[in-house]
């Protein structure tokens, strides 16, 4: 681990994919038993900066590391504390979930059988069937169970839950918490469903063309992204409502509405004696992402 402390750390990373920079220049940094949830819009960066952290791709500039080593050379021992799903389906398929287990067993120095029988009774994985013959919940939870197996330290997941039903969902963010919270896992992972991330992330970054639009705690992106509704008093202009960190604004006849991403009690005290009664109305992350983001971007799932 590194001296400060961080499990997972990214500096300056770049990465061009074809004719594209995928990633421009990102950094943030995840310590231990944090979850960082990672958002955006299709191509956005996200799968390329997880698989720049994992050595799956080498950077162009700038440095990934991982448990205190570099993602592009990460010793045998470090990869074994690190448990990664990806979008794409686990490998195998015609496989029942035992076969799989006995292959993933293989790799890894120590092995708790005890430990992985018990996680597979409380995730409900179906052991007598081969991840083809699941339903694609069943499948998805199955390849959960084999991130975890290992017992890791830290857990990569890129995209987990897309696709799947809300009681899956549900039970992969019961795990998701459980193992973050009381095994003291640190998570990174990505997602398109925005009300999820909201359930469990401890901070969030807004990846937009390879560069974050916002990261931040979850607590204080809320606290500071918020709608204000301001209603002119008699002969006050729209225009007098200045508001730092403007992102959009409307106004109907003595109604101006402005989303700001740098709220403060400051600000609602400065717009009411300058304009007249405000009304400040919080936003959940879903809203926010799409004023931070704009409307162009894909809507985010339920």
């Amino acid at each position: 681990m590194s001296e400060g402390g961080a499990v997972v750390e990214v500096r300056d990373l770049r990465k061009t994919l074809g004719s594209k920079e995928a990633v421009r220049g990102i950094s943030f940094s995840v310590d231990p038993g944090s979850i960082l949830g990672l958002v955006g819009p299709n191509g956005s960066g996200k799968t390329t900066t997880l698989k720049c952290l994992l050595g799956l791709l080498r950077p162009d500039a700038g440095e990934c590391r991982v448990l205190g080593a570099d993602s592009r050379s990460l010793p045998r021992a470090v990869r074994q504390r690190i448990g990664y799903l990806s979008e794409k389906p686990f490998p195998w398929q015609d496989l029942p979930v035992p076969d799989l287990l006995r292959f993933v067993a293989s790799l890894y120095d120590s092995w708790d059988a005890g430990r992985v029988d018990a996680l597979a009774r409380r995730m409900g994985v179906a052991l007598d069937l081969p991840l083809a013959a699941m339903s694609f919940g069943e499948r998805r939870r199955a390849e959960l169970f084999l991130a975890l197996a290992p017992d890791p330290e830290v857990l990569v997941l890129d995209d987990p839950w897309l696709g799947v039903d809300a009681r899956v969902r549900r039970d992969f963010l019961l795990v998701m918490l459980e193992e973050a919270r009381e095994r003291g896992r640190t998570v990174v992972f990505t997602s398109h469903i925005l009300t999820d991330v909201e359930r469990v992330a401890d901070r969030v970054g807004v990846l937009v063309d390879g560069s974050f639009r916002v990261l931040d705690d979850l607590d204080a992106l809320r606290a500071r992204v918020r709608r204000l509704v301001v209603e002119l008093r008699p002969g006050v202009a729209p225009e007098s409502v200045v508001v730092p960190g403007e992102i959009a604004r409307s106004v109907e006849e003595r109604t101006v509405t402005v989303v700001t991403e740098r709220f403060g009690p400051e600000v609602e005290r400065a717009l009411t004696e300058r304009c007249g009664g405000v009304a400040v109305e919080p936003l959940n992350l879903e809203a926010a992402f799409i004023e931070l983001v704009g409307p162009s971007a894909e809507a985010p799932l339920p």
